[in-house]
This record gives structure tokens, C-alpha cells and sequence, in this order.
């Protein structure tokens, strides 16, 4: 059975809800771990809703020497409070990494015109930029 990915993150996050973490809170990835069974998810879930959180900014991933620990952010807390994920980073960057954006229509790049040699030689007609 397939779940959505937005039910598993807000599994994850709702953790932190029921552990009280404030934003910038830390909450050991070995609770996480612990509390992980009462949403009946499987372990591989946890993993999956941890690495997109990190990516999405929702959570950061502090390894430091006591074992690792995830950091609720403010992008994190603000989508446990409204119930909906925030609106992703706006920019070229943020454009070129997000997995969930769709790379630009090959249409939408600038064409130009070539005028075609004589005895056409089997180059396209159009050639980009």
C-alpha cells in the first residue's frame, strides 16, 4: 500500500506537536525513531518524511556528538500549525533543486530561425539560442 508523502511528513511532524517542540526545538532522531511505531507507518517512511523535511527546510539535521538531532524550524511549525505544507522558496536555485518543480517546456526556451544551407545537409531548421 502506498501513502502519500504529505501524511507521512505530517506524521513526523505531528511527533514533534505531541513532544511540545518550540520552533528552533531539538528532538533526537532516537525518539523519533521510538515514537515512529504509534502512527503505524513502516521505518522506511520515517526515513523518506525526514530527508524531505530536511530538503524542504521543515526540519534541520544537527549531528552532533550526543547522536543526531532534528531541529524544528519556523517553516516547519508554521506548517504544523496551518495543516498544509508552506509555500516552497521562490528562485532560480530553488527552482533547479526542488524534485516537485517541473524543468522548464522546451518551449519555452528562445528559438531562433537558421536559414537552411543550400543541399540541406540534414541540420535542424531550428536551433536553440
Amino acid at each position: 500500500m502506498s501513502v502519500d508523502e504529505d501524511v507521512i511528513e505530517t506524521a513526523v511532524l505531528q511527533i514533534f506537536a505531541d513532544r511540545q517542540v518550540p520552533v528552533g526545538g531539538q528532538l533526537p532522531l532516537e525518539t523519533l525513531r521510538a515514537d515512529w511505531p504509534q502512527t503505524r507507518l513502516r521505518r522506511g517512511d520515517l526515513t523518506q518524511a525526514v530527508r524531505a523535511l530536511v530538503f524542504d527546510g521543515e526540519l534541520e539535521l544537527d549531528e552532533e556528538s550526543e547522536g543526531p538531532v532534528l531541529i524544528l524550524t519556523p517553516r516547519g511549525h508554521e506548517r504544523l500549525r496551518s495543516g498544509r505544507r508552506a509555500e516552497a522558496p521562490r528562485g532560480m536555485l530553488a527552482a533547479l533543486l526542488s524534485p516537485r518543480k517541473p524543468a522548464p517546456a522546451a518551449n519555452s526556451l528562445r528559438r531562433s530561425e537558421t536559414p537552411a544551407p543550400e543541399g540541406d545537409y540534414g541540420r535542424r531548421k531550428t536551433d536553440l539560442f
